[in-house]
């Protein structure tokens, strides 16, 4: 293990050649010119209005609010009442409600929006143009998610951009594609899931065929899907739901469920599917083994030191988790038990680099609290974004035997007003293309532009 090393004297911002060959140049900015986050309206606040006339009585606006978003907005709209007695007694329910949250379940009382932009690995998720990159794992094809609630794909085909749009696609928080097809989407949103077949070689765009909506109960918004390495399961979280729920999508059923102790942000499979990780919108964290049935393996729980893990990164052996959290300005390292006996003495998280915000020798701002953290596919680049800061940090990681080394790389900026919203790692990237490139991060900018950037 290596010593704890922090920002200072971060290596000076590398000028990045983009790639031109047959990387789309995207600026999605003007397709979408004036958009609201979520749907049609939004406040300040992540939460949405709901618009109706001024002429409607409150007691319809209350429950139009109560239907669409939930009773803590509905009892937020009634605060506003001319009777004392209401507007009082709203404001004594939410206020009880946030009490018992935090007496009962370590976390306040909140929405189910307000969850989904606390959680999101995407900054200012709700008023951000790009809220979503994904990369499909064997094929030139990238998937963006936007605010106006589509997605779209783009191949080497620049000529045809599929658009993927569906009156249930609200508020899209997640996507995965599946293995070894070549044009199946997982989408999660605040209706649940959305399974799109999206045919590669269509000169059309918009798919024939709507998706196929995968819901349970109370198991939305879906704030993570993941697929098995097989493409077989699908594991989904919902920060409003204490349930992870395990789909086999071909019969359209549920295979497993798991309950936990608190609302889940994050459900994800190991690479090769023998460790699945599943993170709360608490402290708490969970681990488990799945070489046999999942509901009949041990579920391990962990603590983190302050606040909820924010994001993290499996290595490709499963054996290596690298993770960031909500309350610490840190990167965190925990080797993985790979032994049946898998149990929380085996486990430990040790500090590895300090993120606490420096400023670098040519006056770039970076660091802070974490937004997102990736990891490239050979294990080499690890990028992090910032909730705060306009820059990326980029580190080089390698594996010697059983040391596990970090050493800063070098950090990225965007232009001017420009942060980076989101940001991915191309899975299928291909040494050839570029003989001097090792890797290529994918930066999805506030202003709506995706840049590639090759790393080496």
């Amino acid at each position: 293990m290596c010593a704890v090393r922090n920002l200072q004297n971060f290596p000076s911002n590398v000028p990045i050649s983009p790639l031109r060959l047959h990387y789309p140049e995207l600026n999605l900015s003007r397709e979408l010119p004036h958009h609201h986050p979520v749907g049609q309206h939004a406040r300040d606040d992540c939460t949405r209005d709901v618009m109706v006339p001024v002429a409607e009585p409150l007691s319809k606006r209350i429950m139009s609010i109560l239907i669409e978003l939930g009773p803590a907005e509905a009892l937020r709209e009634a605060t506003g009442s001319n009777s004392k007695l209401v507007s009082s007694t709203a404001r004594y329910l939410l206020t009880f409600g946030d009490r018992i949250g935090k007496l009962f379940l370590s976390y306040p009382c909140q929405t189910s929006l307000e969850l989904v932009a606390k959680h999101s690995q995407t900054r200012n998720w709700p008023k951000s143009a790009i809220r979503g990159l994904c990369w499909h794992p064997t094929t030139f094809k990238l998937a963006v998610a936007t605010v106006d609630d589509s997605v779209r794909l783009f191949t080497t085909n620049t000529q045809v951009t599929l658009l993927l749009k569906n009156g249930l696609q609200k508020g899209v928080t997640c996507m995965a594609w599946r293995p070894f097809t070549s044009g199946e989407l997982a989408i999660g949103c605040l209706n649940g899931v959305l399974l799109w077949s999206a045919d590669p070689n269509s000169l059309i765009a918009r798919p024939l065929t709507p998706p196929t909506q995968l819901v349970h109960g109370k198991h939305r918004p879906v704030t993570s899907v993941s697929w098995t390495k097989d493409g077989q399961q699908l594991i989904t979280a919902s920060v409003a739901d204490s349930t992870v729920v395990v789909w086999r999508v071909d019969q359209q059923r549920i295979s497993v469920t798991h309950r936990v102790g608190m609302p889940c942000a994050f459900a994800s499979w190991s690479p090769n599917s023998s460790h699945l990780l599943v993170s709360t919108i608490g402290k708490t964290f969970y681990l488990c083994n799945v070489q046999s049935r999942l509901e009949r393996r041990p579920w391990m729980s962990w603590d983190t030191p302050h606040g909820s893990i924010q994001s993290f990164a499996w290595s490709r052996d499963d054996r290596h988790i690298l993770f960031v959290t909500t309350g610490d300005k840190l990167l965190f390292y925990s080797p993985i038990a790979t032994q049946e006996g898998l149990d929380a003495t085996n486990n430990r998280a040790f500090q590895l680099v300090d993120l606490t915000e420096t400023t670098t020798d040519d006056g770039s701002e970076i660091g802070g609290l974490p937004q997102a953290i990736v990891w490239c596919p050979l294990d080499r680049f690890l990028a992090i974004s910032f909730k705060n800061s306009p820059t990326i940090a980029v580190f080089f990681t390698a594996f010697r035997g059983q040391q596990f080394s970090v050493e800063p790389y070098c950090f990225l900026s965007g232009g001017s007003m420009e942060y980076p919203a989101c940001i991915a790692f191309q899975e299928n990237f291909r040494a050839e293309s570029m003989a001097s490139a090792q890797s290529v991060l994918t930066i999805g900018w506030s202003s709506g532009r995706i840049e590639y950037c090759p790393l080496k």
